[in-house]
């Protein structure tokens, strides 16, 4: 038994089968900001930018944009890394409230702030 010869000199047909990190999906996902840290909701889309300080669409042209646990953040921080672990709007929400309950409860928890490392012995116990 004899393969069939494949010239891979011609690149005319190739077409790379499945995912494009360059391309941002829009969407939900978890995602940890460091290793061992907590995990935080991430939601991506295509859209006219935020006014950082009121939260309003700006008249500006759209681009591809990033927030965790609706605060802005940089689209390269978490793209591609966040892909692999999408997620439901409910989950995501879920995951904002955790942090805000966090920030007001237990400031010095790492589910309060996204970079740091969780502890399992001294971090709180969520029902």
């Amino acid at each position: 038994m004899t393969r069939a010869r494949v010239d891979y000199s011609d690149r005319s047909d190739f077409r790379a089968a499945g995912f494009d990190p360059d391309l941002p999906i829009a969407g939900y996902y978890r995602f940890r900001m460091r290793s061992g840290g907590a995990y935080f909701g991430v939601r991506i889309w295509h859209g006219a930018p935020l006014d950082p300080v009121t939260g309003e669409e700006l008249d500006r042209s759209p681009r591809w944009q990033a927030q965790v646990n609706d605060e802005p953040v940089d689209l390269e921080r978490v793209w591609p890394r966040c892909a692999a672990d999408p997620i439901d709007i409910d989950e995501y929400r879920h995951l904002c409230t955790v942090q805000d309950w966090a920030r007001e409860h237990a400031p010095s928890s790492p589910l309060a702030n996204p970079h740091r490392k969780a502890d399992p012995l001294t971090s709180p116990i969520l029902f």
